[in-house]
């Protein structure tokens, strides 16, 4: 029998002793709602910046948020793949379920959230406007530059696909990480998708439309030794000589194998820590601090001074940034990820799928019928009933000894499945996909919908649900990266932190709301037919809305072909020999004409010649002989 101190052994294992609380009793709580922890600077020592990392680093891994978080992705990615729990015996193999509704609702819904690429917007900001509001040109001639070195650096960085890589993460990870850097190959700004698990997060801090506002972050990063030495330097100081030894010890002379360790940030710091050893802190490289600088000045009478001027960095950020931005959308405000995701609302749906699938399939084995053999009238042993079951099956040939075969063998057909059976399969398939978004979108969606205006209305109801719900989200994610190129520009390309010998104005950088949103591509081809018919619409732009690979060469071809055919046709020969034709009849045609011109004219000439001598010889007759009437009139 157990013993009073056992029993309250027992009960102990309940008692909140050495746990954190999840309750969110912190909110309304006043005064010191966590552990007393100092701020993380260079001065302090590696020891004692051993200790904080340490101790941020378990409060993320002891967090109660952070087990029911990795249970949730667990489940999250295994649905993706197809790997559910109540899969038949014979999927076990790892094939995932034919009927995988929630990878077809999600692999149709990415698309549709990042059918279009992000248009960057930027614009001076006001307090750059004199007082009636217009711009200095310099300004305006800078802000273009920006805008095309941002669409240009989108292109490079693959931006579209990146966003549809965390809108991923962010569906079956319920968080979507993107860090930012200097790719020094490529001597561009660089921004990388990461897998949310690598990150290391204050489990106290959230999420929203202001970004994450945790005052560290951390992730879990993998280089070369090589790489991690060559970073340290060839300083010979304690710091470094315990770093290199650390990194040596672990892999010797073998430097091409790779180091897992963790990256620390704050704001204002950041630094590199492996096992008990820092190998690597700094400030934050991603900020232009202010500094000193030697400045030569040279008076009137040519005398130099040499002297040094504190100079501002330029930045297009306020204040210094950790380099990392986060999607999330399904929010509570109580922790740093998204509490549900699209697949975790459809767990439920899913399980149903496979389970009337199940059913469906068991009924559809069950269609040949069951057997029953009489032992006694058929006079057959039991293995010989099996085989007879099997041989009937294939359609062979039984034969028994004695009595009628009905009444030896005889089937028991199963009966039909009612219609609710299906009904349901199909109503659940329908509330998945409504829930994602995306029944007007998918193959199976359409196919149900008669009518062209049903389509086109479930397309509608799409576009709405995921532009409303997901969309925006993207937009302001693309936004934050958008930003960052700036800055990164600034910190890292001399080129952009002057304009025209000055310091750059204050710009603000966004992204053109609703450049994000999902268009039905039909919807838009006969938007931009009706406009054609009516010429309300350029051919180039014609071209762009029906998503021609190259709208602004079709377009000039038509320009050619109705102003200058010989210059669009000029390497065909045929071509350019029916145009010589022409151009050479038009030529005789032209000389024909002149000549009949000439001939013309020289006969009007004559007829002029001969009208004007004729008045001359009929003037003279009149005059003569108006005079013998005057002098018969005399006396």
């Amino acid at each position: 029998m157990a013993s009073d101190t056992d029993i309250k052994g027992y009960a102990s294992l309940g008692d909140d002793i050495n746990k954190q609380k999840a309750d969110g009793s912190e909110e309304t709580k006043q005064g010191i709602v966590s552990k007393k922890l100092p701020e993380l600077t260079l001065d302090m020592s590696n020891a004692d910046i051993i200790k904080l990392t340490d101790k941020w680093e378990s409060d993320w891994k002891d967090s109660p948020k952070k087990t029911d978080w990795e249970k949730q992705i667990e489940e999250n990615e295994k649905y993706w793949l197809g790997k559910q729990h109540d899969l038949p015996k014979e999927l076990i193999d790892g094939r995932p379920d034919a009927d995988n509704l929630i990878f077809e609702s999600l692999e149709t819904f990415l698309p549709q959230s990042t059918r279009r690429n992000p248009e960057p917007l930027v614009s001076l900001d006001n307090s750059e406007k004199d007082e009636n509001g217009n711009e200095n040109p310099i300004h305006s001639k800078y802000i273009l530059k920006v805008k095309c070195r941002l669409a240009d650096l989108a292109d490079k960085n693959k931006l579209r696909l990146k966003l549809k890589k965390g809108a991923r993460h962010w569906a079956i990870y319920q968080l979507g990480v993107a860090k930012f850097g200097w790719d020094l190959d490529k001597d561009i700004p660089i921004v990388r998708i990461i897998r949310p698990k690598r990150m290391i997060l204050d489990p106290d801090a959230t999420i929203d439309e202001d970004g994450y506002n945790g005052d560290r972050a951390g992730e879990y990063r993998k280089l070369p030794a090589s790489k991690i030495l060559a970073l340290i330097g060839e300083d010979e100081t304690p710091e470094t000589t315990e770093a290199k030894k650390a990194i040596t010890d672990k892999v010797g002379i073998d430097t091409g194998t790779s180091i897992s360790f963790v990256e620390w940030w704050t704001p204002q710091y950041m630094c590199w820590k492996l096992d008990k050893t820092i190998l690597f802190k700094k400030k934050n490289p991603h900020w232009n601090y202010d500094h000193n600088a030697t400045k030569t000045q040279v008076d009137d009478y040519g005398n130099e001074t040499t002297g040094q001027e504190e100079m501002e960095g330029i930045n297009h950020f306020m204040t210094p940034q950790m380099p990392f931005s986060f999607l999330s959308v399904f929010n509570l405000g109580d922790q740093p990820m998204d509490k549900t995701s699209l697949i975790g609302q459809n767990l439920a749906n899913q399980d149903r799928i496979n389970k009337r699938n199940k059913q469906i399939d068991k009924n559809a084995d069950d269609m040949n019928g069951g057997m029953v053999v009489s032992l006694g009238r058929s006079g057959l042993t039991q293995p010989q009933a099996k085989g007879v079951t099997a041989s009937l099956r294939k359609g062979g040939t039984v034969l028994i000894p004695d009595g009628a075969p009905r009444e030896a063998i005889d089937r028991y057909p199963a009966p039909g499945l009612p219609p609710d059976v299906y009904n349901q399969l199909a109503d659940t398939r329908n509330r998945l996909r409504d829930i994602f978004g995306i029944r007007g979108s998918s193959a199976a969606g359409l196919e149900t919908e008669d009518s062209v205006r049903g389509k086109i209305l479930n397309r509608g109801s799409d576009s709405d649900r995921i532009g409303g719900g997901v969309t925006e989200y993207l937009e302001q994610f693309a936004d934050d990266i958008y930003n960052w190129f700036v800055q990164l520009l600034y910190v890292y390309d001399t080129g952009f932190q002057f304009v025209a010998g000055a310091k750059p104005p204050k710009i603000v950088v966004s992204v053109k709301e609703g450049s994000l949103l999902p268009k039905d591509s039909t919807s838009i081809a006969n938007q931009a037919l009706e406009l054609a018919k009516l010429n309300r619409i350029s051919n180039v732009d014609l071209y762009k809305r029906l998503e021609y690979p190259n709208p602004e060469e079709l377009a000039a071809n038509v320009w050619l072909e109705a102003n200058a055919p010989h210059l669009l046709y000029k390497d065909n020969p045929m071509v350019q020999e029916a145009m010589a034709m022409a151009q050479a009849a038009a030529v005789e045609k032209n000389a024909n004409e002149t000549a009949e011109s000439d001939k013309s004219h020289a006969r009007g000439m004559e007829k002029e010649q001969f009208k004007s001598d004729l008045k001359k010889e009929q003037g003279g007759r009149s005059i003569l002989s108006e005079v013998p009437a005057n002098n018969a009139a005399g006396p």
